[in-house]
């Protein structure tokens, strides 16, 4: 163990990284605020991997985090590409819930 340590370095995961999986939207955060902050959680706490993880993660925690969660599991179930496609599937579904419920 102690070769591993001093060939590859002991290095401690940063304290984003350890409590990446705990985010989640904040009551009153508007979705566009909450996907730039999932966003740049996920490029901070993987800031050693290659941008496009880091992305992906967002996405996911972006999907697992809102705050309805049904909303979330219907967005996350389609597999989004990118941000974008999160933010426009979850638009729909809330645009479509909508107009249902008013129906």
């Amino acid at each position: 163990m102690q070769r591993l340590q001093e060939r590859f370095g002991a290095r401690e995961l940063p304290v984003t990284a350890q409590g990446f999986h705990v985010f989640h939207q904040e009551e009153g955060e508007s979705l566009d605020d909450w996907s730039n902050r999932a966003l740049t959680l996920a490029t901070t706490a993987f800031r050693d991997l290659r941008y496009a993880y880091a992305a992906e993660q967002a996405v996911t925690k972006f999907c697992q985090g809102l705050l309805d969660k049904e909303a979330g599991k219907h967005v996350s179930l389609q597999l989004p590409t990118s941000m974008v496609d999160a933010m426009h599937r979850m638009k729909i579904y809330s645009h479509v819930q909508s107009a249902c419920a008013a129906a």
